[in-house]
Parts: C-alpha cells; structure tokens; sequence
C-alpha cells in the first residue's frame, strides 16, 4: 500500500515546479499588461495627435469661411495707434454736417466690462450748429462702423436756429 504514496523527493519536486510554473505565469502576465498598457498609451497618443489635426483643420476652415465677418469684427475696434486717424474721421464727420465740434477731453478706461483685452476710451466733444446738423452729426457718429456708444448729449439752444453743448461716447478699443 505504500506504493501509492509518493518519496518526499518526488512531492518537493512536483512543489517546487507547481511555484516556478506560477511564478513565471504571473511574470508574463504583468510583461503582457505592461506592453498592452505601452500599446494603450500609444494608441491614446496617435488618436490625440489626428483629433488636434482635424479640429485644427476645421478651426482653419471656418476662420476662412467666416474671413469678411471676422474683419469686421476687429475693425469694430479701434487699434491701438489708430485713435488719431479716428479722431480725424469724427472732426471730418461733423464738419461734413456742418457741425462746428472740438474735443473737449479723452479719457481711457482700462478693463471695462471684465474684458482684458478692450478698452473703452471715452471721448467728451463740444459741437455747436442748427438742430437738423446737430441731429445729422449724432446720427453719424452712432453709424459709424466702429464701436461707438453715446452716452450723453447736451444741447441748449444759444440764438434763434442755433444750438451747441457736448456730446459723450465711448470708442471700444484693443489693448
């Protein structure tokens, strides 16, 4: 009956090849989920790398579909440097209503409205002519096609048909 039974030897052996055996699965195991993790990454990246390319793509289509609107928009503002060539147009805009008009004060308010990147430069004119002129002037400075805004006109009539006071707006410009 004691056949059967295998030697001591024989049961260490079988042990010890059953704890190699487990420990070299488990090794090629984390081996293969290291490289299936390194494929993953890789994969992540390359995928990332073509969706950038693509939203760029489409960023590029759009800004040339939309080129006309965009110029319109940053022509909305005034550019930093271009506030005397503004000037000049508002002056040649009253006179061309037939508005006499100086400029009484400019003054520039930096981060208005939480936008780090505009400036409101409020400008204060005295202007003096007939009602119709005086309105045709105010109308025209509203029109223009940059980022103006009345905020106060005050006019008092001076002599028969003639009127003068000050107008205030402020002109929306890029910092």
């Amino acid at each position: 009956m004691k056949n059967w039974i295998p030697k001591n030897k024989t049961v260490r052996l079988a042990v010890v090849a059953v704890l190699l055996s487990v420990i070299i699965y488990f090794s090629a195991l984390f081996m293969v989920f290291g490289e299936t993790k390194k494929l993953e990454n890789l994969y992540n990246d390359s995928e990332s790398q073509s969706y950038k390319e693509e939203k760029l793509s489409t960023i590029k289509s759009i800004v040339e579909t939309n080129k006309e609107i965009i110029q319109k928009l940053r022509d909305f503002f005034i550019q930093k440097g271009d506030e005397v060539k503004f000037i000049k147009q508002i002056e040649e805009t009253a006179r061309a209503s037939g508005v006499e008009s100086s400029i009484d004060s400019i003054n520039i308010k930096t981060g208005q409205g939480g936008s780090p990147s505009k400036e409101d430069v409020a400008v204060r004119m005295k202007m003096g002519g007939s009602w119709g002129n005086t309105l045709s002037f105010i109308d025209k400075l509203e029109k223009l096609p940059f980022g103006v805004s009345i905020n106060r006109v005050n006019l008092d009539a001076t002599t028969a048909g003639q009127w003068s006071g000050s107008v205030e707006f402020i002109i929306f410009r890029e910092k």
